[in-house]
C-alpha cells in the first residue's frame, strides 16, 4: 500500500513538472525558429549593454533564463561560435546563467508543489544582475568583434 500510494504520488508530481516544462520548451523552440526573433530583442539592446553584452546574447539569454543552463549553454555555444558574440560576452553571459538560470521553469515548478516564487526568483535575479554588471566594469574590453 505504501509503495502504490508513494508512486502515485510520484506521478502525479511529474505530471507537474511535465505539465511545465514541456509547454516551455516547445515554446520556445517556436519561437527561435520564427524569422525575427532577433531584430524583436532590439528594445533589450540597452539593458543587455548595461550588462556587458551586445545583442547577439539575447536567445542565449533568453534560453538559459526560461528554460535552464543546459538548454542555454547550447544556444550559448552556438552563438558565440557564430561570432555574433565576442569572448568576453560569451563568458559575461556565462557567468549570469550560472547565477539566475531556469528562473521561470524553477520558480513555476517549486511554486506547483508549494513554494513562494518571489522567494525563490528575487535573491538568484539580484544577484545574477549585480555580479554580471560588477564584471563587466571590471574585465578588460577587447575587439567588438570576431
Amino acid at each position: 500500500m505504501i509503495l502504490l500510494d508513494s508512486l502515485g504520488r510520484a506521478l502525479i508530481t511529474l505530471g507537474q513538472v511535465a505539465a511545465v516544462i514541456v509547454p516551455l520548451t516547445v515554446g520556445f523552440q517556436v519561437l527561435k525558429d520564427r524569422s525575427g526573433v532577433r531584430s524583436r530583442l532590439g528594445p533589450y539592446a540597452g539593458s543587455l549593454r548595461r550588462l556587458g553584452l551586445g545583442e547577439g546574447a539575447g536567445v542565449g539569454l533568453a534560453a538559459g533564463v526560461v528554460l535552464g543552463i543546459v538548454y542555454g549553454a547550447g544556444i550559448l555555444i552556438q552563438e558565440s561560435r557564430s561570432g555574433r558574440m565576442t569572448e568576453r560576452e560569451t563568458f559575461l553571459l556565462a557567468l549570469f546563467l550560472c547565477t539566475c538560470h531556469a528562473v521561470v521553469e524553477d520558480t513555476l515548478l517549486f511554486v506547483a508543489v508549494g513554494g513562494h516564487g518571489g522567494w525563490i526568483l528575487g535573491p538568484r535575479i539580484l544577484l545574477a544582475l549585480l555580479g554580471t554588471a560588477v564584471l563587466a566594469r571590471i574585465l578588460p574590453r577587447g575587439p567588438s568583434a570576431r
